[in-house]
Protein backbone atom coordinates (compact mmCIF):
# COMPACT_ATOMS: atom_id res chain seq x y z
CA UNK A 1 0.00 0.00 0.00
CA UNK A 2 1.37 3.40 -1.04
CA UNK A 3 0.60 5.06 2.31
CA UNK A 4 2.72 2.48 4.15
CA UNK A 5 5.50 2.90 1.63
CA UNK A 6 5.49 6.66 2.21
CA UNK A 7 5.79 6.09 5.95
CA UNK A 8 8.78 3.81 5.44
CA UNK A 9 10.50 6.24 3.09
CA UNK A 10 9.97 9.20 5.40
CA UNK A 11 11.57 7.20 8.22
CA UNK A 12 14.37 6.15 5.88
CA UNK A 13 15.38 9.75 5.17
CA UNK A 14 14.43 11.41 8.45
CA UNK A 15 17.84 11.39 10.14
CA UNK A 16 19.45 12.71 6.97
CA UNK A 17 16.89 15.51 6.68
CA UNK A 18 17.36 16.50 10.32
CA UNK A 19 21.11 16.68 9.67
CA UNK A 20 20.40 18.91 6.67
CA UNK A 21 18.25 21.17 8.85
CA UNK A 22 21.02 21.50 11.42
CA UNK A 23 23.61 22.29 8.75
CA UNK A 24 21.37 25.00 7.31
CA UNK A 25 20.67 26.38 10.77
CA UNK A 26 24.37 26.58 11.45
CA UNK A 27 25.05 28.35 8.16
CA UNK A 28 22.30 30.97 7.71
CA UNK A 29 22.40 33.60 4.99
CA UNK A 30 20.44 36.84 4.64
CA UNK A 31 17.98 37.73 1.90
CA UNK A 32 19.53 37.77 -1.60
CA UNK A 33 22.79 36.46 -0.13
CA UNK A 34 21.79 32.78 -0.02
CA UNK A 35 24.66 31.77 -2.31
CA UNK A 36 25.99 28.81 -0.31
CA UNK A 37 22.49 27.71 0.66
CA UNK A 38 21.44 27.58 -2.97
CA UNK A 39 24.56 25.65 -3.95
CA UNK A 40 23.96 23.18 -1.13
CA UNK A 41 20.37 22.61 -2.32
CA UNK A 42 21.50 22.01 -5.89
CA UNK A 43 23.99 19.38 -4.72
CA UNK A 44 21.35 17.64 -2.60
CA UNK A 45 18.95 17.47 -5.53
CA UNK A 46 21.70 16.25 -7.85
CA UNK A 47 22.49 13.43 -5.39
CA UNK A 48 19.12 11.82 -6.12
CA UNK A 49 19.36 12.41 -9.85
CA UNK A 50 17.26 15.56 -10.15
CA UNK A 51 18.43 18.46 -12.28
CA UNK A 52 18.32 21.86 -10.61
CA UNK A 53 18.55 25.36 -12.06
CA UNK A 54 19.77 28.48 -10.26
CA UNK A 55 18.10 31.81 -10.86
CA UNK A 56 19.81 34.16 -13.26
CA UNK A 57 19.39 37.24 -11.05
CA UNK A 58 18.55 35.64 -7.72
CA UNK A 59 19.52 32.63 -5.63
CA UNK A 60 16.34 30.68 -6.26
CA UNK A 61 16.57 26.98 -7.11
CA UNK A 62 14.06 25.10 -9.26
CA UNK A 63 13.86 21.37 -9.96
CA UNK A 64 11.25 19.19 -11.67
CA UNK A 65 10.20 15.62 -10.94
CA UNK A 66 8.45 13.72 -13.76
CA UNK A 67 8.98 16.59 -16.19
CA UNK A 68 6.67 16.11 -19.16
CA UNK A 69 4.58 13.43 -17.45
CA UNK A 70 0.84 13.92 -17.02
CA UNK A 71 -1.16 17.03 -17.76
CA UNK A 72 -0.72 19.00 -14.54
CA UNK A 73 2.11 20.57 -12.55
CA UNK A 74 2.02 21.11 -8.79
CA UNK A 75 4.56 23.52 -7.33
CA UNK A 76 5.93 23.01 -3.81
CA UNK A 77 7.73 26.03 -2.38
CA UNK A 78 10.14 26.55 0.53
CA UNK A 79 11.85 29.80 1.53
CA UNK A 80 15.50 29.71 2.54
CA UNK A 81 16.73 33.09 3.82
CA UNK A 82 17.56 33.96 7.43
CA UNK A 83 17.19 37.08 9.59
CA UNK A 84 19.67 39.69 10.89
CA UNK A 85 19.40 38.42 14.47
CA UNK A 86 22.18 37.32 16.83
CA UNK A 87 21.29 33.80 17.98
CA UNK A 88 21.01 33.25 21.73
CA UNK A 89 20.51 29.50 22.04
CA UNK A 90 22.65 26.67 23.37
CA UNK A 91 22.30 24.41 20.34
CA UNK A 92 25.40 22.54 19.23
CA UNK A 93 24.36 23.59 15.74
CA UNK A 94 23.75 27.28 16.54
CA UNK A 95 24.58 29.85 13.88
CA UNK A 96 28.24 30.29 12.99
CA UNK A 97 27.50 33.57 11.20
CA UNK A 98 27.54 36.54 13.60
CA UNK A 99 24.31 38.52 13.59
CA UNK A 100 22.50 36.07 11.30
CA UNK A 101 20.01 33.43 12.43
CA UNK A 102 17.28 31.16 11.11
CA UNK A 103 14.76 32.63 13.54
CA UNK A 104 11.75 32.04 11.28
CA UNK A 105 12.14 28.36 10.47
CA UNK A 106 13.19 28.69 6.85
CA UNK A 107 15.90 26.11 7.48
CA UNK A 108 13.11 23.72 8.49
CA UNK A 109 11.06 24.54 5.39
CA UNK A 110 14.02 23.93 3.10
CA UNK A 111 14.98 20.64 4.75
CA UNK A 112 11.37 19.43 4.63
CA UNK A 113 11.13 20.14 0.91
CA UNK A 114 14.43 18.36 0.29
CA UNK A 115 13.02 15.41 2.24
CA UNK A 116 9.86 15.52 0.13
CA UNK A 117 11.96 15.45 -3.04
CA UNK A 118 13.84 12.37 -1.82
CA UNK A 119 10.65 10.48 -0.95
CA UNK A 120 8.76 11.45 -4.11
CA UNK A 121 11.73 10.52 -6.27
CA UNK A 122 11.40 6.93 -5.02
CA UNK A 123 7.68 6.72 -5.85
CA UNK A 124 7.65 8.88 -8.98
CA UNK A 125 6.17 6.05 -11.05
CA UNK A 126 3.06 6.30 -8.85
CA UNK A 127 2.59 10.00 -9.68
CA UNK A 128 0.95 10.98 -12.96
CA UNK A 129 2.12 14.56 -13.14
CA UNK A 130 5.01 16.96 -12.69
CA UNK A 131 6.11 18.25 -9.28
CA UNK A 132 8.09 21.48 -9.35
CA UNK A 133 10.31 22.04 -6.30
CA UNK A 134 10.95 25.74 -5.70
CA UNK A 135 13.46 26.99 -3.14
CA UNK A 136 12.88 30.72 -2.88
CA UNK A 137 15.21 33.48 -1.69
CA UNK A 138 14.42 36.72 0.13
CA UNK A 139 11.07 35.99 1.76
CA UNK A 140 12.11 38.34 4.57
CA UNK A 141 12.91 41.14 2.13
CA UNK A 142 9.62 43.01 2.51
CA UNK A 143 8.23 44.85 0.54
CA UNK A 144 10.10 43.43 -2.46
CA UNK A 145 10.27 39.77 -1.52
CA UNK A 146 11.85 36.96 -3.50
CA UNK A 147 8.73 35.47 -5.08
CA UNK A 148 8.32 38.32 -7.64
CA UNK A 149 11.94 37.83 -8.72
CA UNK A 150 11.31 34.16 -9.47
CA UNK A 151 7.99 34.87 -11.18
CA UNK A 152 9.74 37.42 -13.39
CA UNK A 153 12.26 34.76 -14.39
CA UNK A 154 9.46 32.37 -15.37
CA UNK A 155 9.25 29.96 -12.43
CA UNK A 156 5.52 29.47 -13.07
CA UNK A 157 6.14 28.37 -16.67
CA UNK A 158 8.08 25.67 -18.54
CA UNK A 159 6.03 23.77 -17.55
CA UNK A 160 3.09 25.92 -16.52
CA UNK A 161 2.24 25.62 -12.82
CA UNK A 162 -1.41 24.73 -12.21
CA UNK A 163 -1.37 24.95 -8.42
CA UNK A 164 1.07 25.77 -5.61
CA UNK A 165 1.40 24.58 -2.01
CA UNK A 166 3.64 25.73 0.85
CA UNK A 167 3.90 25.44 4.62
CA UNK A 168 5.37 27.45 7.47
CA UNK A 169 6.28 26.31 10.97
CA UNK A 170 4.06 28.07 13.51
CA UNK A 171 3.33 28.02 17.24
CA UNK A 172 0.52 25.49 16.94
CA UNK A 173 0.86 22.20 18.83
CA UNK A 174 3.17 19.61 17.32
CA UNK A 175 1.18 17.13 15.24
CA UNK A 176 -1.29 19.73 13.98
CA UNK A 177 -1.65 21.69 10.77
CA UNK A 178 -3.70 24.89 10.58
CA UNK A 179 -5.24 26.55 7.55
CA UNK A 180 -8.39 28.12 6.16
CA UNK A 181 -9.82 28.94 2.73
CA UNK A 182 -9.66 32.44 1.22
CA UNK A 183 -7.67 34.99 3.26
CA UNK A 184 -5.00 33.03 5.17
CA UNK A 185 -2.52 35.79 6.06
CA UNK A 186 -2.69 39.56 5.99
CA UNK A 187 -1.39 42.25 3.70
CA UNK A 188 1.83 43.52 5.24
CA UNK A 189 2.47 47.26 4.83
CA UNK A 190 4.77 49.91 6.30
CA UNK A 191 4.10 53.53 7.18
CA UNK A 192 6.54 56.40 7.60
CA UNK A 193 5.48 59.68 9.23
CA UNK A 194 7.64 62.74 9.80
CA UNK A 195 6.16 65.50 11.96
CA UNK A 196 7.71 68.91 11.33
CA UNK A 197 7.22 71.46 14.09
CA UNK A 198 9.23 74.46 15.22
CA UNK A 199 12.18 74.10 17.56
CA UNK A 200 12.54 76.44 20.55
CA UNK A 201 14.01 76.56 24.03
CA UNK A 202 12.25 74.06 26.29
CA UNK A 203 11.59 76.84 28.83
CA UNK A 204 9.58 78.76 26.22
CA UNK A 205 7.44 76.14 24.44
CA UNK A 206 4.98 78.83 23.32
CA UNK A 207 7.61 80.08 20.88
CA UNK A 208 7.73 76.74 19.05
CA UNK A 209 5.52 73.93 17.86
CA UNK A 210 6.27 70.78 19.84
CA UNK A 211 6.66 67.83 17.47
CA UNK A 212 6.83 65.37 20.40
CA UNK A 213 3.47 66.41 21.85
CA UNK A 214 2.00 66.25 18.35
CA UNK A 215 3.47 62.75 17.88
CA UNK A 216 2.06 61.60 21.23
CA UNK A 217 -1.44 62.71 20.29
CA UNK A 218 -1.12 61.17 16.85
CA UNK A 219 0.01 57.78 18.15
CA UNK A 220 -2.98 57.48 20.45
CA UNK A 221 -5.47 58.84 17.89
CA UNK A 222 -4.33 56.46 15.14
CA UNK A 223 -5.38 53.51 17.28
CA UNK A 224 -9.01 54.59 16.96
CA UNK A 225 -8.87 53.81 13.24
CA UNK A 226 -8.86 50.11 14.05
CA UNK A 227 -11.48 50.39 16.80
CA UNK A 228 -13.83 52.92 15.19
CA UNK A 229 -13.22 53.30 11.44
CA UNK A 230 -12.90 49.64 10.39
CA UNK A 231 -15.52 46.92 10.25
CA UNK A 232 -15.04 44.88 13.48
CA UNK A 233 -15.20 41.67 11.45
CA UNK A 234 -12.06 42.66 9.51
CA UNK A 235 -8.66 41.65 10.88
CA UNK A 236 -6.61 44.86 11.06
CA UNK A 237 -3.49 45.67 13.09
CA UNK A 238 -1.84 49.09 13.22
CA UNK A 239 1.40 49.08 15.21
CA UNK A 240 3.73 52.07 15.55
CA UNK A 241 6.96 50.47 16.64
CA UNK A 242 9.63 53.12 16.08
CA UNK A 243 9.77 56.76 17.14
CA UNK A 244 12.72 59.11 17.01
CA UNK A 245 12.98 62.78 17.98
CA UNK A 246 14.77 65.29 20.14
CA UNK A 247 18.41 66.21 20.59
CA UNK A 248 18.65 67.61 24.14
CA UNK A 249 16.66 67.85 27.37
CA UNK A 250 16.15 71.61 27.07
CA UNK A 251 15.42 71.87 23.36
CA UNK A 252 11.89 71.65 22.08
CA UNK A 253 12.31 69.30 19.07
CA UNK A 254 11.28 70.50 15.68
CA UNK A 255 11.00 67.07 14.08
CA UNK A 256 9.88 63.58 15.07
CA UNK A 257 9.81 60.47 12.87
CA UNK A 258 7.47 57.54 13.36
CA UNK A 259 7.50 54.16 11.65
CA UNK A 260 5.12 51.26 11.88
CA UNK A 261 3.30 48.46 10.18
CA UNK A 262 -0.29 48.04 9.04
CA UNK A 263 -1.80 44.58 8.55
CA UNK A 264 -5.19 43.97 6.93
CA UNK A 265 -6.91 40.91 5.54
CA UNK A 266 -9.86 42.28 3.56
CA UNK A 267 -9.76 44.16 0.26
CA UNK A 268 -12.05 46.87 1.65
CA UNK A 269 -9.88 47.57 4.70
CA UNK A 270 -6.66 47.53 2.68
CA UNK A 271 -8.11 50.09 0.27
CA UNK A 272 -9.29 52.65 2.82
CA UNK A 273 -6.43 52.48 5.34
CA UNK A 274 -3.78 54.56 3.50
CA UNK A 275 -6.06 57.60 3.08
CA UNK A 276 -7.70 57.17 6.49
CA UNK A 277 -4.31 57.22 8.22
CA UNK A 278 -3.27 60.36 6.35
CA UNK A 279 -6.50 62.11 7.34
CA UNK A 280 -5.61 61.58 10.98
CA UNK A 281 -2.01 62.71 10.45
CA UNK A 282 -3.14 65.86 8.65
CA UNK A 283 -5.76 66.83 11.22
CA UNK A 284 -3.61 66.21 14.31
CA UNK A 285 -0.67 68.09 12.83
CA UNK A 286 -2.90 71.03 11.93
CA UNK A 287 -4.19 71.26 15.52
CA UNK A 288 -0.59 71.41 16.80
CA UNK A 289 0.69 73.83 14.15
CA UNK A 290 2.93 71.24 12.51
CA UNK A 291 3.52 70.08 8.96
CA UNK A 292 4.09 66.46 8.01
CA UNK A 293 5.45 64.00 5.47
CA UNK A 294 3.66 60.68 5.05
CA UNK A 295 4.47 57.53 3.12
CA UNK A 296 2.49 54.29 2.94
CA UNK A 297 4.48 51.40 1.48
CA UNK A 298 2.37 48.51 0.24
CA UNK A 299 4.14 45.26 1.06
CA UNK A 300 3.11 41.65 0.60
CA UNK A 301 -0.51 41.21 -0.49
CA UNK A 302 -3.09 39.16 1.39
CA UNK A 303 -2.19 35.46 1.13
CA UNK A 304 -5.24 33.86 -0.44
CA UNK A 305 -5.98 30.14 -0.22
CA UNK A 306 -7.96 28.77 -3.13
CA UNK A 307 -11.11 27.12 -1.64
CA UNK A 308 -11.06 24.13 -3.99
CA UNK A 309 -7.38 23.33 -3.45
CA UNK A 310 -7.69 23.98 0.29
CA UNK A 311 -10.52 21.46 0.47
CA UNK A 312 -8.29 18.85 -1.20
CA UNK A 313 -5.42 19.66 1.19
CA UNK A 314 -7.69 19.38 4.24
CA UNK A 315 -8.96 15.99 3.10
CA UNK A 316 -5.39 14.80 2.50
CA UNK A 317 -4.30 15.93 5.98
CA UNK A 318 -7.19 14.10 7.63
CA UNK A 319 -6.57 10.94 5.60
CA UNK A 320 -2.87 10.82 6.43
CA UNK A 321 -2.81 12.29 9.94
CA UNK A 322 -6.31 11.94 11.37
CA UNK A 323 -9.06 14.47 12.06
CA UNK A 324 -7.45 15.73 15.27
CA UNK A 325 -4.43 16.94 13.31
CA UNK A 326 -6.41 19.54 11.36
CA UNK A 327 -7.01 23.00 12.84
CA UNK A 328 -9.50 25.05 10.86
CA UNK A 329 -8.70 28.70 11.54
CA UNK A 330 -11.53 31.16 12.11
CA UNK A 331 -9.64 34.29 11.09
CA UNK A 332 -6.61 35.12 8.95
CA UNK A 333 -3.29 35.42 10.71
CA UNK A 334 -1.90 38.96 10.97
CA UNK A 335 1.50 37.91 9.65
CA UNK A 336 2.50 38.54 6.05
CA UNK A 337 4.02 36.18 3.47
CA UNK A 338 5.43 36.72 0.00
CA UNK A 339 3.99 33.35 -1.05
CA UNK A 340 1.03 35.67 -1.64
CA UNK A 341 2.62 36.72 -4.94
CA UNK A 342 2.48 33.12 -6.17
CA UNK A 343 -1.10 32.81 -4.90
CA UNK A 344 -2.11 35.83 -7.01
CA UNK A 345 -0.92 34.02 -10.14
CA UNK A 346 -2.11 30.42 -9.59
CA UNK A 347 -4.64 28.79 -7.21
CA UNK A 348 -2.63 28.02 -4.09
CA UNK A 349 -2.75 26.73 -0.53
CA UNK A 350 -0.60 27.89 2.38
CA UNK A 351 -0.64 26.15 5.76
CA UNK A 352 0.88 26.35 9.23
CA UNK A 353 2.84 23.36 10.53
CA UNK A 354 2.65 23.07 14.32
CA UNK A 355 6.10 23.02 15.94
CA UNK A 356 5.30 23.76 19.59
CA UNK A 357 5.63 21.17 22.35
CA UNK A 358 6.75 20.81 25.96
CA UNK A 359 10.33 20.94 24.66
CA UNK A 360 10.02 24.51 23.41
CA UNK A 361 6.89 25.93 25.02
CA UNK A 362 8.63 29.16 26.05
CA UNK A 363 10.88 29.59 23.01
CA UNK A 364 8.57 28.84 20.08
CA UNK A 365 8.43 32.50 19.12
CA UNK A 366 9.23 33.41 15.53
CA UNK A 367 11.75 36.21 14.83
CA UNK A 368 13.19 35.73 18.31
CA UNK A 369 16.88 35.25 19.14
CA UNK A 370 15.98 32.14 21.18
CA UNK A 371 13.60 30.62 18.63
CA UNK A 372 13.47 26.85 19.00
CA UNK A 373 11.53 24.65 16.61
CA UNK A 374 10.68 21.11 17.77
CA UNK A 375 12.32 18.97 15.08
CA UNK A 376 9.57 16.35 15.41
CA UNK A 377 7.58 18.57 13.05
CA UNK A 378 9.96 17.73 10.20
CA UNK A 379 8.62 14.20 9.82
CA UNK A 380 5.06 15.50 9.91
CA UNK A 381 5.87 18.16 7.32
CA UNK A 382 7.45 15.68 4.88
CA UNK A 383 4.65 13.15 5.29
CA UNK A 384 1.95 15.80 4.84
CA UNK A 385 3.46 17.29 1.70
CA UNK A 386 4.11 13.92 0.09
CA UNK A 387 0.52 12.79 0.70
CA UNK A 388 -0.84 16.07 -0.66
CA UNK A 389 1.09 15.40 -3.88
CA UNK A 390 -0.23 11.85 -4.11
CA UNK A 391 -3.82 12.93 -3.49
CA UNK A 392 -3.51 15.86 -5.90
CA UNK A 393 -2.60 13.62 -8.83
CA UNK A 394 -5.13 10.87 -8.09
Amino acid sequence: MLKNKVEELVDKYLDEVISIRRYLHQNPELSLKEFNTAEFIVKELNKIGLDAQRGRENNGVVSNLNLGKGKKTLMLRADMDALPIQEETNFEFKSKNPGVMHACGHDVHTSILLGVSKVLNEIKDEINGNVKFVFQPAEENNPTGGAPLMIKEGVLENPHVDNAVALHVWDYPIGTIALKPNAMMSESNRIFITIKGQASHASKPHEGHDAIVCAAYLITQLQTIVSRAIDPSDVVVLTLSKINGGVRYNVLPGEVSIEGTVRCSSVEACEILPDKIEEFVKDVCKIHGCDYEYKFNHGYPVTMNDPKLTKLVKKSIINSMGEDSLIEMDNPDTGGEDFSFFAREVPSCFMFLGCKSEKNEDTCILHNSKFNCDEDCIKIGIKTMVNIVIDYFK
